[in-house]
């Protein structure tokens, strides 16, 4: 093998993924000129996985010349052009860049996601962990205020920045009141068909590359008015979405995909057939909505050395600290949240095999998401559901690259940008083979994956001893609640201790103030923290389990040992109710 001098290593780190080679070296400056202009290199006896769907090849040589692929094939068919370099890729995988459709750069601080987070660097600083885990392009999906991600897109296709591409949808349409509260202010909220419209008008105008909607709460008419727009704008519309009734009503109305996994209930033969008919495609983002629960218990990846290149072991140590981990596991949402992903999970694997179009996305960047390594575990837990390793990397790369419109990427083939990564193991053979990845070569030079992150810092909270004191307080209270939740329940409240009057149990709500005044007739005064139809929904539910009958408004009952019948009727007031006993 020739020696390889790796040529102005930082110059090509300027160009990343922005597409370099597009333009005459002539015409390029910088970093850029230096990416045009390296010549060929021959690499040789790789196993390279084409990432369209083809089948893997064994022993391949490829060669990459300004920039670009410019041969495939056996050791007999490609040969070193005169004077290239010649990089020896023996027992390695070789495999197309990673497309990652739904990401949410710039709001992620260490343990914390927020609007108030986001600026240039804090989206360029994500946009570099992508590329160091090999994501190529990434489409940010609703959650970019200002011009800021449209800047740094138009500079990365000048080849004036590094990092993964950015493709944006601006600030993503929501209902009013239906947006995430992670976001804040950032997404357009609409309330009718009009301003939907108008809202697709105005990010067009911004030149988004997409249209990013959330359906929760949003009218069916609302956001076909948003996809019509839309399509007359030449742009794609993706949905954060939940239920399977929103998925058929969005595929019906024209969306192009679903940015993420139904998790309310299984799919159903309609639902594929529809979205096969209408080549919608599903981005399933298992890893958003596992990390919803999973830090409820301790994970084991959190201490894998992949994501430890990346992120500090302080971050391991807060997400695995017994107070992070108890206010996973108080979150009585969490059975439910459990479910759902699994829901999620059988629906991947119904879909895939049943011929739905399946692309990458993570929701990385999101509440406890981790851009760069979250891509990673995503391709993993895609197949851990059942795809086949096969199918997840041509998912992750040419059928991502192509539903985004980054068309230089997503292949190894001739004509395409030559940026490539390879493996120590082959991930076809297993999928956590994935993590073993060894080089990043963007237009055919290898870039120093680790200078890509060397600046970057994570910022995490610190875990204190008033936060302690907290976890303890809600322990103690969560306690509490669980056992009391084992007690009988009459509408809102637990069954507290009946009064007797007259050898009749009358119940009351635990906790309430009870104050009996006997005479004729008797008088029971109940005082709590309730409103009038809570106390009312009490007593309809707790009088008959205490054997006493409907009479109209009241209740009626026999006393015991006796012919003589007794009426109880209620008078509920907002924090109180009087109860009157009388005798028949």
């Amino acid at each position: 093998m020739k020696p390889y001098t790796k040529p102005l290593i930082a110059m090509v780190l300027a160009c990343l993924v922005a597409g370099c080679s597009s333009t005459p070296p002539e015409k390029a400056e910088g970093a850029a000129a230096a990416a045009d202009s390296t010549g060929a290199s021959l690499f040789y006896g790789a196993r390279v996985i084409p990432g369209d769907g083809k089948p893997a090849m064994e022993n391949v040589n490829f060669v990459v010349e300004n920039g670009k692929f410019t041969a495939i094939g056996s050791k007999g068919e490609v040969k070193a052009p005169k004077g290239s370099a010649e990089i020896d890729l023996s027992g390695q995988t070789v495999t197309p860049v990673f497309v990652n459709l739904h990401a949410h750069p710039g709001l992620f601080k260490g343990d914390r996601v927020s609007p108030g987070n986001y600026s240039r660097e804090s989206v360029m600083a994500d946009l570099k962990r992508y590329a160091y885990y090999g994501i190529g392009a990434v489409a940010s999906l609703g959650g970019d205020q200002g011009e800021t991600a449209f800047r740094i897109r138009d500079e990365q296709r000048e080849r004036k920045l590094e990092g993964a591409r950015m493709y944006t949808s601006g600030r993503g349409i929501a209902a009013k009141g239906g947006a995430p509260s992670a976001l804040g202010d950032i997404p357009l909220q609409v309330s009718n068909a009009a301003e939907a419209r108008k809202a697709v008008s105005d990010e067009a105008t911004r030149r988004v590359d997409l249209i990013s909607i959330w359906v929760d709460g949003m009218k069916p008419e609302i956001y076909r008015a948003v996809i019509d727009e839309a399509h007359k704008r030449n742009l794609k519309v993706v949905a954060h979405l939940f239920s399977l009734a929103d998925a058929k009503n969005l595929v019906e109305s024209g969306i192009d995909g679903l940015a993420q996994s139904i998790r309310d209930r299984e799919v159903d033969d309609e639902l594929i057939a529809a979205m096969k008919a209408r080549n919608v495609f599903l981005v399933p983002t298992l890893t958003a909505h596992e990390a919803k629960f999973v830090y409820a218990e301790k994970v084991s990846w959190l201490t894998d050395q992949l994501m430890r290149e990346v992120y500090p072991a302080q971050l391991s140590a807060y997400l695995s600290n017994p107070v992070t981990m108890n206010r996973f596991k108080r979150n009585p949402e969490l059975p439910a949240l459990k479910q759902q992903y699994a829901t999620a999970v059988k629906n991947l694997k119904k879909m895939s095999a049943g011929g739905v179009k399946i692309g990458l996305g993570s929701d990385s960047g999101s509440v406890d998401t981790y851009p760069g390594y979250f891509e990673i575990r995503e391709i993993m837990l895609m197949a851990e559901a059942g795809m086949p390793p096969m199918d997840v990397i041509t998912a992750a790369s040419s059928v991502s690259a192509g539903i985004l419109g980054a068309d230089d990427l997503g292949a190894i083939a001739v004509g395409k940008t030559g940026t490539f990564l390879t493996f120590s193991n082959n991930p076809a053979e297993k999928m956590e083979n994935i993590k073993d990845m060894v080089s990043l070569y963007i237009n055919g030079t290898q870039v120093e994956r680790s200078k890509l992150v060397a600046d970057l810092e994570v910022e995490v909270r610190k875990i204190t001893e008033e936060d302690k004191k907290k976890d303890q307080a809600a322990e103690i209270e969560a306690a509490r609640l669980a056992a009391e939740a084992k007690l009988p329940h009459y509408g809102d409240f637990v069954l507290g201790p009946a009064v007797r009057v007259r050898s009749m149990a009358v119940p009351t709500p635990k906790s309430s103030k009870v104050d009996t005044r006997v005479g004729p007739p008797d008088r029971i005064g109940v005082s709590m923290r309730a409103s009038a139809g809570q106390l009312r929904k009490f007593y309809a539910e707790a009088l008959p389990a205490y054997s006493w009958k409907t009479s109209g408004s009241c209740w009626e009952r026999q006393q015991p040992g006796t012919n003589k019948g007794q009426q109880l009727c209620v008078e509920v007031a907002a924090n109180s109710a009087v109860i009157t006993i009388t005798e028949k």
